[in-house]
């Protein structure tokens, strides 16, 4: 009995060292992992998604300098400073603590058209969300025009629109339906009405819109429809000026004579 029994208590105090010294090996494995983070620095920053905006550039964005302590780094400060670059829509930041990495993966704008100054050259470029990016050094879009606008946009940060609200409205209804191809030029007129040039429709050439103000994406619709149903037809007056402007109406003006 007395034999069973300090049996027992020897392997209760194995029990009893083993689970102290796995708790004290936790302990020194934590305080080593804490150590080591506090010691880990940013020896890199990998930029992905970057092709209009040079990522040495968002490198520079971030403040982020090679040494920098990887506890330091604050991923969302992080990105709130990449996405003020007029290319960037979103961003986002992962630190590696393994490999001494900062991961920025970005999201850039898609141009949805061009501003052009009074003299037809390239000011900027417009997303659908009326924001301005700078025209890169090698690279071109085949978007429509914007003509009527400033020709510096304005400053504000990301989050300021250059363009008005109804030309928002229309490079967003633009984007959202198959109308772009139709659309060559857009003009800012004042009061922000809008008149847009198609492309050369067949026999008919160009042909002004009139759009005004509001209901882009139903004008839209309209012109599409109008252009595959009536514009491909065979003629019989010219069409010159077709008026949106109205809802439900379609109104055309035949191209004036010559002389």
């Amino acid at each position: 009995m007395t034999s069973t029994f300090g049996s027992i208590l020897n392997r209760r105090a194995v029990r009893l060292v083993g689970g102290a010294a796995f708790v004290m090996g936790l302990a020194v494995l934590g305080l080593l992992g804490w150590q080591w983070r506090s010691e880990a620095s940013v020896e890199r920053v990998a930029v992905t998604g970057a092709t209009q905006a040079p990522p040495d550039t968002i490198r520079g964005l971030t403040g982020v300098a090679p040494g920098t302590s990887m506890s330091d780094v604050r991923p969302a400060l992080v990105s709130d400073r990449v996405v003020r670059h007029p290319w960037v829509r979103a961003a986002t930041v992962t630190p590696h603590w393994m490999s001494g990495t900062l991961a920025v993966s970005i999201t850039e704008r898609t141009p949805a058209a061009l501003a052009v100054d009074a003299q037809g050259r390239p000011a900027y470029y417009l997303d659908r969300a009326g924001h301005a990016m700078p025209p890169p050094d090698s690279a071109a879009f085949n978007v429509p025009l914007v003509h009527g606008l400033p020709p510096r946009a304005p400053g504000g940060g990301p989050d300021r629109p250059a363009a008005p609200a109804p030309l928002r409205r229309l490079l967003a209804a633009l984007a959202d339906t198959d109308a772009r191809r139709l659309v060559s030029d857009i003009e800012v007129a004042p009061k922000n009405r809008l008149r847009l040039t198609t492309v050369p429709l067949d026999r008919y050439g160009s042909v002004s819109v009139r759009l005004g103000r509001g209901h882009m994406a139903r004008k839209l619709r309209t012109l599409r429809a109008f252009a595959r149903q009536i514009l491909t037809a065979p003629p019989a007056d010219s069409v010159h000026v077709i008026d949106l402007r109205f809802d439900g109406q379609v109104i055309t003006r035949p191209r004036p004579l010559d002389g």
